[in-house]
């Protein structure tokens, strides 16, 4: 009996009172359509190379502070996360061909230069980037 009492107080006392949390909620937004030949995923996708050979996946976009790519993260090499390594390329140094299925991202790397790259490893220090020597002519 006296639960009972003390739910029937609770429940009038947040009925009679305004709801504080309401301020807490966001706003609805509007929910727009993207076709998807307007728009892809690319995280997880294969990467080539200059010759179409595969060469990593693209797992991570970093970002400024405006939330600009300037940067992809591809996971070079390994067998199924054993001997992987991965490397930041500068957002300009991918091609995007999101009509071909075989060559959706591609970047023009040597071997040598995937191998010379520093890892990438601490998302949370600063992030070594390798970029081509003209970053904008190859932009997307």
């Amino acid at each position: 009996m006296r639960r009972s009492a003390f739910l029937r107080t609770v429940l009038a006392t947040a009925l009679a009172s305004p709801v504080a949390w309401a301020d807490e909620v966001p706003p609805l937004s509007a929910v727009q359509s993207v076709a998807p030949e307007d728009a892809e995923a690319i995280l997880g996708q294969r990467v080539i190379d200059a010759q179409g050979v595969v060469i990593g996946r693209l797992v991570d976009i970093l970002v400024d502070a405006n939330g600009q790519p300037q940067a992809a993260v591809i996971d070079f090499g390994g067998f199924m996360g054993v001997g992987n390594r991965k490397i930041a390329v500068h957002w300009g140094a991918l091609k995007f061909s999101p009509g071909d299925p075989k060559r959706k991202i591609a970047v023009e790397m040597t071997p040598d230069q995937i191998k010379a790259a520093p890892e990438f490893r601490n998302p949370d220090k600063a992030a070594a980037v390798v970029t081509p020597a003209n970053p904008n002519a190859s932009s997307p």
